[in-house]
């Protein structure tokens, strides 16, 4: 392969840890809005699960929850190939990650240590999302006030979604503001420290909204 090839090649991996990373975290925030409904009430919720299953097309009105299973599977294969692309620029072997650590002693950049963040929390994330994703896509007609309550509180899903929602909320903000960066949004000192304060926001928000829906679930575990 030449150098020309090469490059080009990695042009394309690039591009495409960009748009599925952006694209997983759209998903990601609109998820995440589309569960905190519960904090609008238990019918709010019903009706935003009950739309995602395209109750409005079956006959009965109740949807078809394998919808849900199939959203699921679209996600994970999506995930993978971030991951797939990811993994590439992660230093996997010991003598890796002392000559990163070296370097970062040597090297006291800001950007590079949330580039460590990001790989952290991608590796935490590998962990947890397919439980989540297995969880749901395996029973999706469990989705509702009830059937989540049960899942997070009753059968102490917190365990895991807790730290999934911390984790998934840091790298989906500094994923978005490297690839910002990467591809040339933002240039100038002063638009980047922008940039930083609205990752830092988005961050603070995202957590606080999952926070709140984790919690406005309390009430209604039948346990």
């Amino acid at each position: 392969m030449t150098n020309k090839t090469a490059s080009r090649w990695s042009g394309y991996l690039d591009l495409g840890q960009s748009l599925s990373g952006v694209i997983l975290v759209l998903f990601l925030w609109t998820h995440l809005l589309l569960v905190s409904s519960i904090l609008i009430g238990p019918e709010a919720m019903d009706w935003v699960a009950r739309t995602m299953e395209l109750s409005f097309l079956s006959a009965d009105g109740h949807g078809y929850p394998w919808v849900v299973s199939l959203i699921a599977i679209g996600i994970a294969l999506l995930a993978l190939l971030h991951v797939v692309v990811a993994i590439q620029k992660i230093p996997l072997n010991l003598k890796q990650q002392k000559a990163l650590a070296s370097q970062m002693q040597i090297v006291n950049h800001g950007d590079t240590r949330l580039w460590r963040w990001q790989a952290i929390t991608g590796v935490v994330i590998l962990l947890l999302l397919p439980i989540h994703l297995w969880l749901i896509g395996s029973a999706p007609e469990t989705i509702g006030p009830v059937g989540s309550a049960r899942r997070i509180w009753g059968e102490y899903g917190y365990l895991f979604y807790l730290p999934l929602l911390l984790t998934v909320e840091l790298h989906a903000a500094v994923g978005l503001y490297r690839a910002a960066l990467k591809w040339g949004l933002v240039s100038d000192s002063a638009g980047r420290s922008r940039l930083k304060t609205l990752k830092t926001v988005f961050s603070l928000a995202f957590v606080i909204i999952g926070l709140a829906a984790l919690l406005a679930f309390i009430p209604h575990n039948p346990a």
